[in-house]
C-alpha cells in the first residue's frame, strides 16, 4: 500500500507567491495541496475543513493575522505542524511565530531550496 501524500495548506496574501507555492508543492510526488488561501481567517476555516498535515503560514499578513491564525489553528489541533514564512532575516515576526507555536520558519527567498525538506521533516515529526 503506497504511503499517503503529505497534505498542505498554504496561506499568503500575495497572489504571485500563492501561485509559486502551489507550483512548488505540485512538483513534489509525495505532497498534495489541499488549500490555498490569502488571509488568516480563511486559513483557520480551511484548516478546520481539511485538517492538513502541514500549514505554511505567511507571517506578513496585515495586523498580525498570521500569528493569530497560528494560535487558532494550534488550539484546534495542538500537534499539527505550522511553518512560518517570513520576508527577511531579522524579521521580528519569526520570533513571534515560534512563540505562538510554529514548528519552524523559512524566509520566502529560500522556498525553492528548502520548502520540500522542511515540509517532509515537519510531517514526519508530527506523525511520530
Amino acid at each position: 500500500m503506497p504511503a499517503r501524500n503529505i497534505s498542505i495548506l498554504a496561506v499568503d496574501h500575495n497572489p504571485l507567491l500563492r501561485e509559486g507555492l502551489s507550483l512548488l508543492i505540485q512538483l513534489q510526488p509525495d505532497m498534495e495541496l489541499v488549500g490555498l488561501v490569502a488571509s488568516g481567517k480563511e486559513a483557520v476555516l480551511s484548516f478546520t475543513e481539511h485538517r492538513p498535515d502541514v500549514t505554511l503560514m505567511d507571517l506578513d499578513l496585515p495586523a498580525g493575522a498570521g500569528i493569530t491564525a497560528i494560535q487558532e489553528i494550534l488550539k484546534i489541533a495542538p500537534a499539527t505542524c505550522v511553518l512560518g514564512l517570513f520576508t527577511y532575516e531579522g524579521d521580528a515576526s519569526r520570533a513571534h511565530a515560534l512563540r505562538a507555536g510554529a514548528r519552524s520558519c523559512l524566509t520566502k527567498d529560500r522556498l525553492n531550496e528548502d520548502l520540500a525538506s522542511l515540509v517532509r521533516d515537519c510531517a514526519r515529526r508530527t506523525a511520530s
